[in-house]
């Protein structure tokens, strides 16, 4: 009797373990450059509830807004200011969910911003009350599939990879992934930002382009679809193309930021130093697979 209890007990467990997926693939939803997906929360009574995440693989942490957070009965502690923001981290992480796959969340990178509607910038498409950002995105193999409108995650060595391989190195504890394009004839690095809606530039590198290329239109302030960037923006430029990897870039615009905000500051948080943050305008033309375990990115461009 005791065997076959031992028995029913074991099989239980490892079909508990056999119903968890090591991969999940949910819509993307595109708006103003950004990716969304659509996460589920399980509350502590058993029941759900649905959110709208924007996917920022430059993002530092997992947020909720205000409103999500007292909806699923997370708590926070005490909370501190921060460009303009209120928030305080959560006392424990909730049960989230892609689809049917657990997320991993790390308790003390769970942040509730307090008192705000929508983590996307002020004027810019799309609404999300939360954030999935880099350092979860890192735990995994993941693939940003924009022109299929897909967004797959699944755990280290499921997945086959697709497309050309390319280095990413990837920093701890941030789990942000840099690469590297080429302008010009220069190679420089740069942050995948995921997160962002236009790629930025350090505003020092775009006057030496202004400089040495009269015919790359340049125009104070934030220009077309750079205006559902945010922050602040300096200047905007159309660079007459470039190459990533082996694929190429097909004409784009840059917005610029302050220097030392990329050459100084978040380079402290990447493994090698970078010029900017390659973003939205970039890689919504690419199926962009970004293998974190094995510091890999694999690129697919648009069919036409």
């Amino acid at each position: 009797m005791l065997v076959t209890l031992l028995v029913s007990l074991f099989l239980g467990h490892a079909a508990l373990r056999s119903s968890v997926p090591d991969h999940v693939t949910v819509p993307l939803l595109i708006e103003g450059n950004r990716p969304y997906v659509d996460l589920t929360f399980r509350r502590a009574d058993g029941s759900t509830r649905m959110a709208r995440f924007v996917v920022d693989s430059g993002g530092g942490g997992f947020i909720l807004l205000e409103k999500l957070a007292r909806d699923l009965g997370v708590t926070w502690g005490k909370t501190s200011r921060e460009e303009g923001s209120e928030f305080g981290v959560a006392t424990a992480p909730p049960s989230a969910f892609l689809g049917d796959l657990p997320l991993d969340l790390t308790p003390n990178r769970v942040i509730v911003i307090i008192g705000e509607e929508n983590v996307v910038p002020k004027g810019a498409p799309g609404h999300a009350e939360g954030m999935f950002p880099g350092h979860l995105l890192a735990k995994y193999h993941v693939v940003f599939d924009y022109p299929g409108a897909q967004f797959t995650v699944a755990k280290p060595g499921v997945l086959t990879p697709k497309g050309d391989a390319l280095p990413m190195p990837v920093s701890t504890p941030s789990g942000f992934p840099r690469t590297e394009i080429e302008i010009a004839g220069q190679t420089y690095g740069f942050l995948i930002d995921t997160g962002a809606s236009f790629t930025m530039v350090s505003d020092a590198l775009l006057k030496q382009w202004a400089a040495a290329h009269a015919d790359w239109p340049v125009q104070p302030g934030a220009v077309g679809a750079a205006t559902t960037l945010g922050g602040q923006t300096i200047a905007t430029i159309q660079l007459p193309g470039g190459t990533w990897g082996r694929q190429h870039l097909a004409p784009f615009g840059m917005v610029s930021q302050s220097e030392g905000v990329f050459e100084k500051y978040m380079s402290r948080m990447m493994t090698a130093p970078i010029v900017g943050s390659l973003a939205g305008n970039v890689l919504k033309h690419f199926r962009v697979e970004l293998d974190y375990p094995n510091h890999t990115l694999y690129l697919q461009p648009r069919s036409n």
